[in-house]
Order: C-alpha cells, then sequence, then structure tokens
C-alpha cells in the first residue's frame, strides 16, 4: 500500500466520532512501559500505540528504541490483535486495533507498573476472557506477553483463532522497510503447528473472521529474509482448535528491540521462539547486518505445544528487576524453567499444598536432595519425581544439588532447570527463591525473589490497578 493511500485511510479513521469504534465512547487508557533500551505504549485493551511519558519524552509510543526512534507507530498506529470462536453454534469475535477499528469487545481490567502492564477483557458474543501480560522477557531490551484464552462458559467454545497484526515503520527510512519471517512453514497447522495463515499485511484488520491479505504476494505462508524494501509489516493467524468449559491456551509473545541483527537472533533463539518478523530499516546497512537497530515481533508456544506442557518447551518468567523473576497465573502439573542457582526455596501463599515435584531429565547428573523443615526427605535423580506427603500439608521446601553452568546475575542467561511442579488448592503465588553458592561452600538466597503469581490475575496486586470497565463496542 502507497504511503499517502495509508495515510489518507488513518485520517479518515482518526478523524472519525470515536464511537464509531469504542462504543460507549470509552477513552483511551495504557502506558508506556520500558525494558532496557525498548519502550513499548499499551492500550488498555492489549494492543500497542499509546502517546505517555518515556524516555523520549512525550510521544506516542508503539515499540520504541531509545534513541531511535519507533519502529510501529510513525503513519498510523496499525498493531492490533482479535479473537474468533463459535460458540453456541453461533461464530463471533472482539478484536482492538487503534488504527483500524474495535469491536466485540467488553470489561476488563487493566494496571501497570514501569515495566509490566495487564489486560484482562472479555469477548462480548462468547463467554471468553483473554489476558495480556506484559513484562521483561530473561533478554535484554525484549518484552515478553503472556496471552491466556479462557473459555468462561459450560459449552465447549470451537474453532479459536487469535490474530496478531503489526505495521513495520523502522526508522530512518519508515514506510520503507526490510521484513524477514523465519518458522513460519515449520509451524504451519498442516505441519503440526498453530499457525493458519501468515503474511506482510501490517495493515490488516484485527478481526479474524476478516481476510489478512497481503502487501506482496510472496508473502503469504512462507518464509523470507529482507523481504522489500516496501511498506509493510506481519499478520500472524494461529489456531488452537477447541476450547471446553473451563478450559484455557496460553503461549507468548515477545516486542523488542537489538542493536544488530545478529543480536537480534541471538536473543531469540536463547528465548527458544517458534516464528518470528524481524523489521529493519532501507538505510545502508539496515538489510546487511540491521544496525542501528533491529526490531523483534516474535511468538513462543505456537508449535503444537503450549508452554508448561512439556520439559523442553517450559513456562518462561519474566525478569522486572536483576535478580528478580516472575512466573504469572500459575496452573498446576506444568514446567516452569528459572535459570540457573545452587538450588531454590518454593512457598505456596494463600492457601494450598505442594503434591509433587520432578527434576528434568537431561543436562544435569544429579542427585537432587529435597528438603522439607531442615530435613532432607528424598534425593532424586534427573527425571525422578518426589510426592509429597499429603497429610504433611507441605507449603515450602528446598531444592539443592543444581551444578550451574550459567548463573542468575550473568546477563546471558536464558532458560536453565525446567521444573515440574503439582499443588493443590489456589495459591494467590509461589515463592521461588534461588540459593546461590558462596566462597566456602556455604549457600544464601539470592536477593531477588522468583515469584509465580497466584491464578487468573493475582500478578496485577503488584500493579497499581484501575477498575473501571474498558466499555469497548459490544
Amino acid at each position: 500500500m502507497a504511503v499517502g493511500l495509508r495515510k489518507l485511510i488513518y485520517a479518515a479513521v482518526a478523524s472519525a466520532p470515536l464511537a464509531l469504534f469504542l462504543g460507549g465512547g470509552q477513552a483511551l487508557a495504557g502506558a508506556v512501559i520500558t525494558h532496557g533500551a525498548t519502550s513499548l505504549g499499551v492500550n488498555d485493551s492489549a494492543e500497542l500505540n499509546f502517546s505517555g511519558n518515556g524516555p523520549g519524552g512525550f510521544l506516542e509510543y508503539g515499540v520504541y528504541r531509545h534513541p531511535l526512534g519507533d519502529a510501529i507507530s510513525p503513519g498510523c498506529p496499525c498493531e492490533g490483535w482479535g479473537v474468533s470462536t463459535t460458540y453456541d453454534a453461533v461464530t463471533t469475535s472482539g478484536f482492538a486495533n487503534r488504527s483500524l477499528g474495535f469491536g466485540g469487545l467488553t470489561g476488563g481490567t487493566f494496571g501497570s507498573t514501569a515495566n509490566t502492564a495487564s489486560s484482562s477483557i472479555s469477548l462480548s458474543g462468547a463467554p471468553i476472557q483473554v489476558d495480556h501480560l506484559f513484562g521483561p522477557s530473561l533478554q535484554a531490551d525484549i518484552f515478553q506477553v503472556n496471552v491466556t484464552i479462557r473459555n468462561a462458559g459450560d459449552q465447549t467454545a470451537e474453532n479459536i483463532v487469535y490474530r496478531r497484526v503489526m505495521d513495520w515503520d523502522v526508522p530512518p527510512t519508515e514506510f520503507n522497510e526490510f521484513v524477514t519471517h523465519q518458522g513460519v512453514v515449520a509451524n504451519l497447522v498442516g505441519n503440526g503447528g498453530n499457525v493458519l495463515f501468515a503474511s506482510d499485511n501490517g495493515f490488516a484488520s484485527g478481526n479474524p473472521l476478516s481476510a489478512a491479505g497481503s502487501i506482496l504476494a510472496s508473502s503469504v505462508n512462507t518464509d523470507f529474509i529482507d523481504l522489500g524494501p516496501a511498506d509493510h509489516g506481519s499478520v500472524f493467524d494461529f489456531s488452537f482448535g477447541n476450547l471446553a468449559a473451563g478450559e484455557s491456551r496460553t503461549f507468548n509473545i515477545f516486542y523488542g528491540s537489538r542493536e544488530s541483527e545478529a543480536s537480534a537472533l541471538g536473543a531469540l533463539g536463547a528465548l527458544g521462539v517458534n516464528l518470528y518478523s524481524l523489521g529493519q530499516n532501507s538505510a545502508p546497512g539496515g538489510s546487511m547486518d540491521g544496525t542501528p537497530a533491529t526490531f523483534i515481533f516474535a511468538f513462543g508456544g505456537v508449535g503444537g505445544v503450549a508452554p508448561g506442557e512439556t520439559e523442553a518447551n517450559p513456562v518462561l518468567p519474566f525478569v522486572p528487576a536483576p535478580g528478580e523473576f516472575e512466573f504469572p497465573a500459575p496452573r498446576p502439573r506444568l514446567w516452569y524453567d528459572p535459570p540457573f542457582a545452587e538450588g531454590f526455596t518454593y512457598t505456596l501463599v494463600g492457601g494450598g499444598e505442594f503434591l509433587e515435584v520432578m527434576a528434568p531429565t537431561v543436562g544435569f547428573t544429579g542427585p537432587f536432595d529435597i528438603i522439607v523443615g531442615g530435613i532432607t526427605v528424598a534425593s532424586i535423580l534427573p527425571g525422578g519425581s518426589y510426592f509429597f506427603d499429603p497429610l504433611a500439608d507441605v507449603t515450602t521446601f528446598e531444592l539443592r544439588g543444581i551444578s550451574p553452568l550459567l548463573d542468575v546475575a550473568d546477563p546471558g542467561f536464558a532458560t536453565a532447570f525446567p521444573t515440574f511442579l503439582d499443588f493443590s488448592g489456589s495459591p494467590t503465588s509461589l515463592l521461588m527463591t534461588a540459593i546461590l553458592s558462596v566462597p566456602g561452600g556455604a549457600s544464601v538466597p539470592e536477593p531477588g525473589t522468583l515469584f509465580l503469581l497466584g491464578a487468573g490475575m493475582a500478578w496485577v496486586v503488584r500493579m497499581r490497578r484501575t477498575n473501571r470497565p474498558l466499555a469497548l463496542a459490544a
């Protein structure tokens, strides 16, 4: 699409009454959050592009790298998302995109801190709740978004599809960038993954029930490197099948920026993403080494396996501060993966008791000691489990004996020690405190605590929370 045509479309939408796409006159609200050199502008309905105060002053922030500029907000705020389903024989959808419209969403809560944000909102045409939790990932300058789609009804929600769309406008050559897609073919539905459709049309509607189309025909459902230069972006549709009553499906989105293509690819490898889009400028060097910045839009947990279901695909933590790691919205019987340490203290808060802990099967020799109340109750080998006495009401224990190859203080750490955990009840949090070796063989708790915060939206207890309804159009 030509730059002039795109700006005309944006101008027409932007000048229309808010009621055209914000039923009830809902005012835009959100936050600017920062992790290293990257800032995101997050709206209360979880799409990007929000005007607020950040490292560059009061600006519209989409995916911003300091001090270079923003890679998606120039021209039009065309980043958005949507979910569609068939429920009780009726096909419906909900979607949010600052430029191209809102529809089918209702209610919700939003909260934020300096580097985290959370949005919980529902479809108005079906009992589907969609949570987006934004926070710093294990890699510098890259945000992780935990997305959970939950069927809150009493019937099966069929054919769940999630769409995410972004228009790249990479500085200093906005409206004329190179785009790379990798991992699309390997993760197509026909190949066992969740990718239903992919293309470079960053101007597609957020509504999964509308055709996404493409800017360049060669971009559809395939991998490519440095396509362009053109004024284009990325759109991905993911098929998650059916969700029975009460079931949910979680996956990850990653937004960020790095100083070069090599740095971006290294970070994505460490995060274990399934597929990614890179946006790079078309000035000299932009398509060669991705300088002065390569921008990142990536996904994890869309290869047919949800995060936490296998040891090889564990739930990854957020890193809100050095030495501090958070696993929001925990569920039992999943694999959780903090960085290496000598050991960890696990503590349930707000109810519930531990039922089982399982050590990873590969990468370690063990044995690992399970300590309850200062007494070693068991030693397990890799792949071994320990089942806690159900009458002992164990709410805290230690696991020791990890031989670290990377330290939690190492800026290059990534996934490290996936642990399978099962527990009862509905605890508000699971605190995981790292134990590090010190000279002389003693061990001390790591000053940072690993927080696995409680079910639902308990993570936002730590945030400034607004309780007003979002009141988006039905």
